[in-house]
């Protein structure tokens, strides 16, 4: 009788953490509601919202638009990410009207995708993405403010997969809302993936979630990585040196 009772436990559990992974998403990486002039927008595609990318501007317009009219977004660059992950980065094709809020628009969209939202720790709700429009306009380059560094790894097994990361402490300085673009080198491969991550807290993780991630670990235990700033407007750092890393390979309680 316990051992039917651990297999629909188990059951459950992995039934449950499989839920947690959605099918499709759309995000956006910046937690700014400002943009600069010459400001960018950096969009994330989950899982089946991958095949969209292909498509935008195309059979899925995309653009910002105010009260006074629309403005068309360029893709300048996309990034794939190694589990089911794809990023582009996006650019106005004409001038930002300073003062004016501006909403992110997908058009034809099919029924089971939703525009990308912001969150709204005080209402508790998830909100229309707007930004809007300063005066300013950045040019400076980022610069870091120490050199980064290991400070931890995780890896948790869930009902779908292990969650495997790297922590990388890394500060940074600039006048716009900022990021770092990794580049993380399999050594046992030789290929590169680079992805523009968000930076917490002085702090960077490197790897995959349960159900998705930039970097995978796949074919090989050791890697390298080397770091670039990167900025709301465009602006780039210098790249730091390659700091060398083994994947997680030991359990840990948290993720």
């Amino acid at each position: 009788m316990r051992h039917i009772t651990l297999i629909i436990l188990t059951f459950f559990i992995a039934t449950i953490a499989s839920a947690k992974c959605a099918n499709s998403g759309i995000y956006c990486l910046s937690k700014s509601t400002t943009l600069n002039k010459n400001g960018l927008i950096i969009l994330e595609f989950y899982a089946s919202s991958q095949s969209l990318v292909s498509d935008l501007n195309k059979k899925y317009p995309i653009y910002l638009k105010s009260s006074n009219g629309k403005v068309q977004l360029n893709i300048i660059e996309t990034l794939t990410g190694e589990m089911r992950l794809t990023q582009i980065v996006l650019r106005p094709a004409s001038d930002l009207k300073v003062d004016e809020v501006y909403s992110l628009q997908i058009d034809n969209l099919p029924k089971y995708e939703r525009k990308p939202e912001r969150y709204n720790s005080l209402s508790n709700k998830r909100e229309e993405l707007t930004f809007k429009i300063s005066s300013s306009v950045d040019i400076d380059l980022p610069t870091f403010t120490s050199t980064p560094t290991v400070q931890k790894k995780t890896l948790v097994y869930y009902g779908c997969g292990p969650a495997s990361w790297i922590y990388f402490k890394l500060y940074g300085n600039d006048k716009s809302e900022l990021f770092v673009r990794a580049n993380v080198k399999n050594k046992a491969t030789g290929k590169i993936t680079s992805y523009i991550l968000s930076i917490e807290n002085g702090s960077v993780k490197v790897g995959h979630g349960m159900c998705s991630g930039a970097f995978h670990f796949g074919n090989g235990d050791n890697f390298e990585v080397s770091f670039q700033l990167f900025d709301q407007s465009g602006n780039k750092s210098s790249l730091t040196s390659s700091i060398a890393f083994s994947k997680p390979t030991k359990e840990t309680n948290d993720e």
